[in-house]
């Protein structure tokens, strides 16, 4: 139950810590007797250098298919490296097949495939499936080379060395020198494989383009003949000057009529700006770009400010009909008269400009469609010779290119270049690369402790057992009263002796602090009645009843009852005759309180066991004879303790601690499950009990300690020594 928090968790863990170490190191040496008899696994690597762009005597790679220039390159040969292939070459060339490791034992299969198709037979007998006929000598020998196959790419590793055209191939065996032949194998045999591969290819290259050769020969002669026919059918001469001519007139008048199309846009654009100028507005005219930016329309702007300059100096001179003052005003107005004219005669430019540039490009449009008839009527005989022509040179080029071709074929045939070489070859290792078995060990144990770890947290998480004194405030929300140590002696008929135990002094010393706890509760306070359950047998509520009894009795005097007449056990434990008469006795009315009452002569407890057994006891319990009784015990006792059956097993416990008015509850420790205890007390608050508190019984020592600290068993296995048998009990307990 200890789970939230690295305090919670780190106590949950040394709770277990003895099962933890002994499944750590029962899984370790199990680990340690598989580990230490695997067999020594030699790796040797041999590096290749993969030429992506090999020497080339002539180009080849349209031949043979290899594009060396992509991303995809590598890739590729790393590939071909692991393909099916190479690994048939080296397996029969080596003749591995033969070789002791590569051998499945007689009747075995390797491994996990052996496992594998055991698995997979008894689940097609499971499901029903019907055995298939005995496979064939060639089936057999199919499976076995694709088990073969399976051990040989598990023992392959190919590592790229990264940014670097080098290939290592590392090859595992348990003959070192048998690794380092087989991956130097497979290099050589990737290299051969390139090399024939490319001259099967050119020696099929070569064939196909001969035959292709000879139709492309056919196809020239018939272009040549047409093109020579067409042209003595056409007359034509030199068809190339004439068409030569016209074009570059139809581009002259093309590169006119464009240049006009601009002239005539930007003329009609600012013609535009002046119309939506109004004309009249002489402002809004000079503020229009290609009047504002003119030179002379500058100079007149530069001029009028002058002359406002002038007129404002003046004007804080002279007043307005000073002569000085009517000549500067004069000129500013001839300055501003010479702007307006000017002005009006850059848009009467401006018009006059649109008009004529809409003029010339009609003039040029004309003449540009005349000039494209006269060029396509030219063009039609042009036309058909240069497709002709185009045939011509078409079969020309492929001719030549597979006449090229043929020749550069059979040269790069004779030149057969390997694509990759060998940089280092592998040798045979002295050392195993695997396995390691001191960190595989260390791994083993390691995961060991953290499954074992794991296994105790999720077993204290889920088995929600009472272990600890303080879950009982977490989990069931009541107080402890105290926690009771396991003492594994008690038990049988010295049951009621437990108590003055002088070998295991705290169990006594847990009661007497239970005993505290609880007069505290009740100080100047007498004919106290209190009602002892559980909320399961087992749990060691009668072994609690007495010993608080016998508590409670060396300063008070106390009636221990046995109210649990189903399963009566204060009497046995007090070796009482089953015909002594007890509670059952005095509801019925035969014998009085004083009759049943029984005094052990060697403690000093009054005890009113069970009686005789009754068929309906929750009937007996009910009555108000059981509370006449009960009332009368109180009046003479100073405590009256009740022991009742458990609460989850019947109803009694609640109907007497109902008559009695609070009740003690025991809980086992690991072994009462939260939700059965705080079910149980949940049923007796409903009923209106009042829980004077919980009592945590036989906790072991982990549990001790956790409530008391690391010096509790110390403390209670020293300092307690034997007291003379002649002393009483009250006064071994003074």
């Amino acid at each position: 139950m200890e789970w939230v928090g690295l305090g919670g968790r780190l106590a949950v863990l040394a709770r277990y810590k003895w099962w933890i170490a002994l499944f750590t190191l029962a899984v370790t040496l199990a680990g340690a007797a598989v580990v230490l008899q695997l067999p020594h696994i030699y790796s040797s690597t041999a590096t290749l250098l993969l030429e992506n762009s090999p020497s080339k005597v002539v180009s080849i790679e349209g031949v043979y298919g290899v594009d060396s220039s992509r991303d995809e390159y590598f890739q590729t040969q790393y590939e071909i490296i692991q393909s099916r292939k190479i690994a048939d070459v080296v397996i029969n060339q080596l003749n591995l097949a033969e070789r002791a490791e590569f051998q499945p034992e007689e009747g075995m299969d390797f491994g996990l495939s052996m496992v594998k198709d055991w698995a997979e037979a008894k689940v097609d007998a499971l499901l029903g499936g019907e055995e298939g006929p005995p496979l064939s000598e060639e089936a057999v020998a199919y499976r076995r080379h694709q088990r073969l196959l399976g051990e040989y790419y598990d023992r392959l590793t190919l590592k790229p060395v990264r940014n670097t055209q080098l290939v290592s191939i590392q090859f595992e065996a348990e003959d070192p020198a048998l690794a380092a032949e087989v991956a130097n194998a497979i290099g050589q045999a990737y290299i051969e494989s390139y090399m024939e591969d490319k001259l099967v290819a050119t020696q099929e290259a070569t064939g196909w383009m001969r035959e292709r050769l000879e139709r492309l020969k056919a196809n020239l002669r018939a272009s040549e003949e047409a093109l020579q026919q067409f042209r003595d059918q056409a007359g034509l001469v030199d068809v190339e000057g004439l068409l030569t001519l016209e074009g570059q007139e139809l581009e002259t008048i093309a590169g006119r009529l464009s240049e006009a199309k601009s002239r005539r846009t930007m003329a009609e654009s600012v013609a535009r700006n002046v119309a939506s100028s109004g004309g009249n507005d002489m402002e809004a005219l000079a503020s229009l770009p290609e009047i504002n930016r003119h030179p002379t329309v500058e100079r007149l702007r530069n001029a009028e400010a002058q002359a406002e300059q002038k007129v404002a100096q003046l004007s804080q001179r002279y007043g307005p009909k000073h002569k000085t003052m009517i000549a500067a005003q004069a000129e500013l107005r001839e300055v501003r008269a010479a702007l307006r004219r000017q002005i009006r005669q850059l848009v009467s430019g401006i018009q006059q400009e649109y008009q004529t540039a809409r003029a010339q490009e009609a003039t040029l449009s004309a003449e540009l469609v005349a000039a494209r008839q006269n060029y396509q009527g030219l063009s039609k005989n042009e036309s058909r010779y240069r497709e002709l022509q185009r045939e011509v040179e078409t079969n020309r080029q492929l001719y030549d290119t597979f006449l090229t071709r043929i020749k550069e074929t059979g040269v790069a045939g004779d030149f057969n270049e390997a694509i990759a070489r060998f940089t280092d070859r592998a040798l045979p290792a002295l050392k195993p690369s695997k396995p390691q078995k001191g960190p595989l060990l260390g791994m083993i144990m390691l995961a060991a402790l953290a499954v074992s770890s794991i296994l105790a947290l999720l077993h204290a998480r889920f088995v929600d057992v009472i272990s600890r004194a303080n879950e009982v405030e977490t989990e069931l929300a009541a107080k402890l009263l105290g926690i009771i140590p396991e003492v594994k002696a008690i038990g049988g008929s010295a049951l009621a002796k437990s108590y003055f135990n002088r070998s295991r002094p705290e169990f006594g010393e847990a009661w007497r602090s239970v005993r505290t706890a609880f007069t505290l509760q009740h100080l100047n306070t007498s004919g106290i009645s209190l009602a002892i359950s559980s909320a399961a047998p087992g749990e060691g509520k009668t072994t609690s009843a007495i010993s608080l009894a016998l508590s409670l009795q060396q300063v008070k005097k106390v009636l221990l009852v046995d109210c649990d007449l189903r399963k009566p056990s204060v009497g046995k434990a007090f070796e009482l005759p089953s015909y002594q008469p007890g509670l059952t006795n005095t509801l019925s009315g035969t014998h009085s309180l004083e009759e049943c009452i029984y005094k052990d002569e060697e403690t000093g407890l009054h005890i009113l066991s069970a009686g005789t057994v009754l068929s309906h006891p929750l009937e007996a319990l009910s009555g108000d004879s059981f509370r006449r009784v009960l009332q009368l015990a109180k009046s003479e006792y100073d405590m009256v303790l009740l022991d009742t059956p458990p609460i989850h097993s019947v109803s009694d416990a609640l109907v007497v601690a109902r008559m009695a008015g609070s009740m003690l509850f025991v809980v086992r420790a690991d072994h009462t499950r939260a939700r059965l205890a705080k079910s149980a007390i949940d049923r007796v608050l409903e009923n209106k009990i009042l829980l004077e508190g919980v009592v945590l019984n036989r906790a072991g020592k982990g549990a001790m300690q956790a409530q008391y600290g690391s010096g509790y068993d110390n403390y209670y296995g020293h300092g307690y020594e034997e007291k003379p048998a002649s002393l009483s009990p009250r006064e071994s307990a003074a």
